[in-house]
């Protein structure tokens, strides 16, 4: 089963440089973020299954090869690092706030800045930042996702890696998030059908997995349901 995950990037595309998932992430906010086509960057990462995108994997990010080199494009992913000084900043100065009057209300004014300073808590903030302005929903009262699924046409993996810090099944009145234009195709998953003779035992050999892991993969089955005709669902761990 190794062998399937082999695909790279087409020939006309090259990987510029490599970029490390972070907390929050997805395909659709890392190409936004980089400003690399969607379609381009599954297709140069084909081997990474984007619903099991985990903070620490690498990807390719994709160039064409008359491209420049991407020496200049890799600070834009550093930008949010960067800029975290200049904001934290004025909280060291704010003591002089209070100094001036006595008035309380002095003080929640000096301290706003403070709260969207985080780069981290600005990709955590359901990816508005990075999402197109014609792409932004603000949620109505009793509005679930399948209604959003219905009037924008698109499946819910989609949604989901889009808004990957909202819980779509618990959306709240006034929340914003963004919805994506184009759709992301869920990978098929493997199956196999089990031939004559063939039971639980047999088939873990045959696929070179475990029993357990067989049947976390085919919750719907019971041991004995493993035998000829069967078609299964293989695990992809």
């Amino acid at each position: 089963m190794a062998g399937n995950h082999t695909t790279r990037a087409p020939q006309e595309k090259v990987c510029g440089y490599e970029y490390t998932v972070r907390r929050g992430d997805s395909f659709y906010l890392i190409a936004n973020r980089l400003g690399v086509p969607l379609r381009d960057l599954l297709e140069a990462n084909s081997d990474i299954n984007p619903a099991r995108l985990m903070v620490g994997d690498v990807l390719c990010i994709p160039m064409e090869e008359d491209d420049s080199p991407p020496a200049e494009q890799a600070p834009s992913v550093q930008p949010p690092s960067v800029q975290v000084p200049s904001v934290q900043q004025p909280a060291e100065q704010q003591p002089a706030v209070p100094d001036m009057t006595g008035d309380d209300d002095l003080d929640a004014p000096a301290t706003l800045p403070d709260q969207p300073a985080s780069p981290d808590d600005a990709v955590m903030d359901d990816a508005i930042f990075v999402c197109p302005e014609g792409s932004r929903h603000t949620v109505v009262q009793g509005e679930t996702a399948a209604d959003i699924q219905l009037r924008a046409n698109v499946n819910l993996q989609t949604l989901q890696m889009a808004n990957p810090n909202v819980d779509l099944m618990n959306l709240r009145a006034g929340q914003t998030i963004c919805i994506p234009t184009s759709n992301i195709a869920c990978a098929a998953p493997l199956t196999y059908t089990l031939q004559t003779d063939e039971n639980l035992e047999s088939t873990a050999l045959k696929l070179n997995a475990s029993l357990s892991a067989l049947l976390r993969a085919n919750p719907c089955l019971a041991p004995s349901d493993f035998k000829a005709g069967a078609c299964i669902y293989i695990p992809e761990d």
